[in-house]
């Protein structure tokens, strides 16, 4: 291999960092993209047709000369004289440097391209108020990480999903052997090198079915062979990287059966293996504490429940993990959406020892915080989570905090994590890097997430430790402690967000800090409770 073919290879590989891309994170923003597009495209094809018109008119043009030099003498002063002695022939030319000319000319100086500016530039911050935000280079690559992180989690079948085959759902959107390329680019750099195996040899294939038109075949096994030979050195400094390996590249007779472990000491490997495993739908509790778990209808505690109890369904029994279904109705969500969605933006997470808030990879999604002095529906919302719970709600006395709307983009994911933001951390964290009103307010104690739509494949709650899984259910509301009795963080409550391969993901957060809980949930004789 030639020196500058090496060094481009590498380079390819090293693709630029994901910066804080807006448009992929949402899928109300990609929602407003197809739109801004169609509206583009109607433009494009006006342009085409005008663009056609006038080729045809310059054609015709031609045409006819050429029909008129075709005749006769072969020098070029036997024509011209010929033609200048031909009343007709000479008819003709004034009629072609008059008439078809300047409607040649009027043509070219019209400014068709000015429709096509104008049908984009009307999405992008102006007519009619719209704020159309276009696609930039970090939303490519977030889409391309999105589509890796499908086909990993979901161990997608390669071949299916090229083609347009996407965990069941069929489409037209087939992938080419330059796409597989570029997925494979990011597997690798993402330190994934089975994946980007898979993504180099299905390039291959595909570049020679489509005759090395999106990219050659040559080209694509540099960059396999510089996956093996990552992946080959990889296992050698660590051993457990090879037990890796997706089921597609293992042999037939080579499969196990994957063995998962649960509770509380399980390794950061086996949490993330859990948490892929309950994304694709398999069962990781026993029949026998399966049939533990029951559905029932629960007053709560409450009189407003007496004689319209909630529908329960339990996933875990301590600690408890429960959906209450169908606690909020189809006219308060889409209202709620509909105030939330001018205030989307991007997810951030807490940053490194507490310090701030920082847009991160591992949550891919658009906020938005309602207060409830913003709506007399989110105050009756809050207020049904309080009396679902018994657990204080009201922001204005920093018992809870504001309601949290959330829209998930393509491949839209939170990797596993706790609630809980200040049990974790040391005392000089708290001291310095947390604000003193959180402190006042205290830790979460409790999460309740409203589901505000249904998901065509993918986008479940996940808890690896526990084994169990809540999938999205409009209407419903999953709900758990994220502290003990005493007080201290509930570590087995790691959850996170299965990426969505289908379907748009609307979820509403509702935080419970411990400051106004004080006689609502007491401490238990147990420390363990």
């Amino acid at each position: 291999m030639k020196p500058y073919v090496s060094w481009v290879c590498s380079a390819c590989l090293l693709l630029p960092l994901m910066a804080q891309a807006e448009v992929y994170t949402s899928i109300q923003e990609l929602t407003a993209v197809f739109s801004l597009e169609r509206r583009v495209v109607a433009a494009l094809t006006n342009y085409l047709g005008d663009m056609e018109t006038r080729l045809a008119r310059i054609r015709k043009y031609l045409q006819e000369y050429e029909q008129v030099s075709a005749e006769g003498v072969a020098t070029d002063e036997g024509i011209m004289e010929r033609l200048a002695g031909n009343p007709v022939h000479a008819f003709h030319l004034m009629k072609r440097l008059t008439v078809d000319w300047r409607h040649i000319e009027d043509q070219a100086k019209k400014d068709y391209w000015i429709n096509v500016v104008e049908a984009m530039s009307g999405g992008v911050g102006g007519r009619g108020g719209l704020s159309v935000r276009l696609p930039a280079e970090e939303d490519l690559h977030g889409a391309a990480q999105a589509l890796v992180r499908l086909h990993d989690v979901y161990n997608l079948n390669m071949t299916q999903l090229v083609r347009g085959n996407v965990w069941g759902v069929q489409s037209y959107a087939e992938l080419t052997a330059q796409d597989c390329l570029y997925m494979g680019k990011h597997s690798f750099n993402m330190g994934m090198y089975p994946r980007a195996i898979q993504w180099f040899e299905e390039a291959y294939t595909l570049a020679g079915l489509e005759g090395n038109a999106t990219v050659t075949q040559d080209q694509v096994n540099m960059f396999l062979n510089t996956a093996i030979k990552a992946y080959d050195e990889s296992t050698l400094t660590r051993p457990e990287l090879g037990h890796s390996v997706p089921m597609s590249l293992q042999k037939e007779n080579e499969t196990k059966v994957v063995k998962y472990r649960l509770g509380n000491d399980l390794t950061p490997q086996e949490d993330a293996q859990n948490f892929q495993a309950l994304c694709r739908g398999e069962k990781l509790l026993s029949n026998r504490y399966l049939a533990s778990l029951t559905c029932f209808y629960d007053h709560r505690g409450h009189p407003y429940f007496f004689l319209m109890p909630i529908k329960v369904e339990r996933h875990y029994l301590q600690p408890e993990l429960v959906t209450f279904h169908d606690v909020i109705s189809d006219f308060e969500i889409n209202h709620i959406k509909g105030i939330a969605k001018p205030m989307l933006a991007r997810a951030m997470v807490q940053g490194h020892q507490g310090k701030g808030n920082t847009v991160s990879s591992t949550r891919t999604s658009k906020v938005g915080w309602l207060d409830d002095s913003f709506d007399l529906i989110i105050q009756r919302v809050n207020k049904r989570v309080e009396m679902i719970t018994g657990l204080s709600t009201n922001v204005a006395a920093e018992d809870a905090e504001m309601m949290q709307v959330s829209n998930y983009g393509i491949g839209g994911h939170y990797n596993p994590h706790h609630d809980y933001l200040l049990v974790d951390k040391t005392e000089d964290e708290l001291r310095f890097n947390i604000h003193p009103r959180e402190l006042v307010m205290g830790d979460r104690i409790a999460t309740f997430m409203f589901y505000l739509s249904d998901v065509t494949r993918g986008g479940a709650t996940a808890f690896p430790r526990l084994g169990t899984a809540v999938w999205p259910s409009k209407g419903s509301a999953a709900f758990w402690h994220n502290l003990k009795r005493s007080g201290e963080g509930d570590v087995s409550t790691l959850h996170g967000a299965c990426p969505v391969v289908h379907g748009s993901k609307w979820v509403s957060n509702k935080w419970i800090r411990e400051r106004g809980q004080f006689l609502r949930r007491g401490c238990s004789l147990r420390p363990e409770d």
